[in-house]
């Protein structure tokens, strides 16, 4: 029985929770959800406005969308960087915004692998992943190039400088992104990893970013995964080789981990489809994966009323509860659930998030008058009850 499933660590909505060497004021976080409000991978005023807004709502922790660790594992213009000095002062404000207002800050950290992009840039260079397998994109099919050993050992060395970049930015944390198919899962897929030199067992490659990044971290700072638990496709990626890993990962220097299944690839297919639209669609992969762990692991996917946080918490798998599209529609959920009064709901429609991605989500619950502001269109801040009495 892992950490997470023993009594006594089973937080109230309103208990701090230790994670790692940090303790957040309660256990539920913004988990990363790409907004696109970089510009050229710098992050700048609207950028540090969403996050701030999301650190004032009164969760624990905001964890920051996907920030690439290097420009060949960049996967869109608006997408963060920390991989150049240009990023550093955004960086910095973000992290000192969102501690100002109370919660933890925890960077993501990504190689988007054959994933990346602009798509135009990669008619000229090189698109990484583990294998020279083809895959769709929306703009038809391509076909990356296999990653050589020394750019291997260049993209561990992007993560960790990364990391001690983000670190002397302020950010109280990282998590690697080792989940939607980008390079550390491709190299765990047998679908996209079919080497057969010393890093066809891929497990060697996400070992070494993990050290890597633990090393870079220093013992202050707390390092989680975000790990792929299924990769929901014949021939892929599954459960009880992502359960194998956790022990190992946590060996590495993992203090947390984040699970979430599928990639951009398998979501798409037929069988899978409305599987992201159900209440709470990842109990069980949480579950199994919190029976293994000995670290805490966050819960998410499909998380979104008070009773659904309460209830995984009280079920006693998960340590913090990480909820993105209630706290995008509503920065105040958690003091409004606190205090009994109704939050925005989340009228979550996908294709207007997609549509707006690539310059500046815009949410479907923010009034339709202010949704031309951006990030900015957002409801004023809720003054709880014992704020105004």
């Amino acid at each position: 029985m892992g950490a997470a499933t023993r009594a006594g660590n089973r937080p109230g909505l309103d208990a701090p929770v230790r994670i790692g060497p940090l303790t957040a004021r309660n256990p539920v976080f913004f988990a990363p959800t790409s907004v696109g409000y970089a510009d050229q991978g710098v992050l700048g005023d609207a950028a540090v406005a969403h996050y701030v807004r999301r650190a004032t709502g009164g969760v624990g922790a905001v964890m920051t969308e996907q920030i690439a660790v290097a420009e060949s594992g960049w996967q869109h213009a608006r997408q963060p960087g920390a991989w150049h000095d240009r990023h550093d002062e955004g960086l910095r404000r973000l992290a000192t915004g969102i501690k100002e207002a109370g919660a933890l800050a925890i960077a993501q950290l990504s190689h988007c692998g054959r994933y990346a992009g602009p798509w135009a840039r990669y008619a000229e260079r090189r698109r990484l992943a583990p294998s020279a397998v083809p895959f769709l994109l929306p703009v038809g099919e391509v076909c990356p190039d296999e990653i050589t050993p020394d750019e291997i050992g260049e993209v561990i060395e992007d993560f960790a400088a990364a990391t001690r970049r983000v670190v002397a930015a302020g950010f109280d944390g990282i998590e690697i992104h080792g989940g939607s198919g980008f390079l550390l899962t491709g190299f765990l897929s047998p679908r996209t990893n079919r080497r057969t030199d010393a890093w066809a067992d891929g497990t060697r490659f996400v070992l070494d970013v993990v050290r890597a990044c633990r090393t870079a971290a220093g013992t202050d700072t707390a390092v989680g995964y975000h790990i792929m638990t299924d990769e929901l496709l014949p021939g892929g990626y599954s459960l009880e080789q992502a359960l194998a890993l956790v022990p190992r990962l946590e060996r590495a220097g993992v203090d947390f981990f984040r699970p979430a299944a599928g990639t951009f690839e398998s979501l798409k297919a037929p069988q899978n489809a409305g599987l992201s639209a159900g209440p709470d669609y990842q109990r069980a992969d949480t579950h199994a994966l919190a029976e293994v762990a000995n670290v805490p692991v966050l819960a998410g996917g499909g998380i979104s009323t008070l009773d659904q946080v309460r209830e995984v918490l009280d079920a006693g798998a998960a340590t913090a509860v990480a909820m993105a599209r209630p706290l995008l529609a509503d920065p105040d959920w958690l003091l409004k659930a606190r205090d009994g009064a109704p939050p925005v709901g989340c009228a979550c429609a996908p294709s207007l998030c997609l549509q707006t991605q690539l310059t500046g989500s815009v949410c479907a619950a923010w009034p339709e008058e202010t949704r031309g502001l951006g990030h900015s269109g957002q409801l004023p801040p809720y003054r709880p009850r014992q704020e105004t009495t």
